[in-house]
């Protein structure tokens, strides 16, 4: 094996290595909030390109539904223990 060769192998498996770490750190996944969620619902909608009064309508609707009281498990396991 010639010098070029061996340099060449040497760096191909360095590329190698780092591409396949790299892809093993990848982020955690989670799930958005509730206050994320409707962000980009708002994000969404005003990229649509409505009309003002489709766009004011349907940003109510997003707005009205942001402030829905929020059920959770741990919420819904309390009232079951008081009960």
């Amino acid at each position: 094996m010639t010098t070029k060769a061996r340099f060449f192998l040497a760096v191909l498996a360095t590329t190698c290595m780092a591409v396949l770490a790299g892809c093993a750190n990848h982020p955690e996944l989670r799930a958005y909030s509730a206050e994320e969620t409707r962000q980009l619902q708002l994000e969404a909608l005003q990229r649509r390109g409505l009309s003002l009064d489709d766009y004011e309508q349907q940003r109510r609707v997003v707005q009205r539904a942001g402030n829905l009281p929020v059920v959770t498990e741990v919420a819904d396991a309390d009232r079951s223990t008081k009960g």
